[in-house]
C-alpha cells in the first residue's frame, strides 16, 4: 500500500509538475535554478539536445518571427559537426549554454571525466572567452548576455557534477515548466503543462535535439503566442537572471 502510493505520488510529481513541490526540488540540489524570483512578466525559454539540422532552423524561424530569444543548451559533439549553426543560433541574439559532450546520461562518468566533456563541449561553443552571444542585425533585439550555464543530460547528476560545474564558472540551470516532450506526449499536453506552470521568473524546457522534435515544433508558436497574449515575455535565461538581480 504505501509503495503504491509512493508511486502514485512519483508519477503525479513527474508528470504534472506542480508548482507548489518547487521547494523540495530546490531543497534536494542547491545551487541548481529552477526559476528566478522576480515580479517582472519574463519567462525563460530554452532548448535542449541540439543542435540538429533539421529541427533547430526551424525552431529558430519561429522565434524569429515571434521576436523571440532564447537559451540553447548545445551538446558538444553535435555542435562540434555543424559549426555553422552554431553561429546561426549565436547570431540570432540567443544564448548558449552547456549541455556536455554527449547525448546520454552523466553519472557514470569520474570526476576527471566529466571535467574533460565540459572543458571540450566549452570549447567547441566557444564559452571560455566569454562569446556566449551576438547581437543580431537591427535595434529591435538585444544580445542574450554572456555568461557560462550548464544543463546536465536528461537533467540528473550527481551534487559532484553540480559542484565541478560550479567550480569552472558554471551556473547549473534545469527549470520549471517541462512537458517531457522528448516522450512525445499529446499536443495537449505540453501546452496545458507550459501553460499551468508560467509565473514571472519559469524556466521552460524543450526540444529541439531530439529524433522527432515535430510536436514540439507544432505547439511552439502556440504556447508563445499564449503566453505573450498573457503578458509575459520570453527571454534566454541569463537575461532572465539579469533582470531579477537589478
Amino acid at each position: 500500500m504505501v509503495l503504491a502510493v509512493l508511486l502514485l505520488g512519483g508519477l503525479y510529481v513527474f508528470f504534472v509538475a506542480p508548482l507548489w513541490f518547487l521547494p523540495v526540488l530546490e531543497w534536494l540540489t542547491p545551487g541548481v535554478l529552477f526559476r528566478v524570483k522576480t515580479g517582472e512578466p519574463l519567462v525563460g525559454l530554452s532548448f535542449d539536445d541540439g543542435p540538429h539540422p533539421q529541427f533547430t532552423p526551424q525552431v529558430l524561424k519561429i522565434l524569429r518571427r515571434q521576436g523571440v530569444r532564447a537559451s540553447f543548451f548545445l551538446i558538444g559533439e553535435r555542435a562540434a559537426r555543424s559549426p555553422e549553426l552554431v553561429e546561426t543560433i549565436r547570431a540570432g541574439g540567443h544564448e548558449i549554454g552547456n549541455h556536455c559532450w554527449k547525448d546520454g546520461s552523466i553519472l557514470a562518468l569520474s570526476n576527471e571525466e566529466f571535467g574533460r566533456n565540459l572543458a571540450e563541449t566549452e570549447r567547441v561553443l566557444q564559452l571560455a572567452t566569454g562569446d556566449g552571444s551576438a547581437s543580431p542585425s537591427g535595434d529591435e533585439h538585444k544580445a542574450a548576455p554572456t555568461r557560462k550555464l550548464f544543463r546536465a543530460p536528461g537533467g540528473v547528476a550527481w551534487p559532484r557534477h553540480w559542484k565541478l560545474a560550479r567550480d569552472r564558472g558554471y551556473l547549473g540551470v534545469l527549470g520549471c515548466a517541462y512537458p517531457h516532450d522528448p516522450m512525445r506526449p499529446p499536443l495537449w499536453y505540453i501546452r496545458w503543462l507550459i501553460r499551468k506552470n508560467l509565473r514571472p521568473g519559469a524556466i521552460v524546457i524543450l526540444h529541439d535535439g531530439i529524433k522527432d522534435a515535430s510536436r514540439t515544433i507544432a505547439v511552439l508558436p502556440s504556447i508563445l503566442q499564449d503566453g505573450q497574449k498573457r503578458g509575459f515575455r520570453f527571454v534566454p535565461v541569463g537575461e532572465l537572471i539579469d533582470a531579477a538581480q537589478m
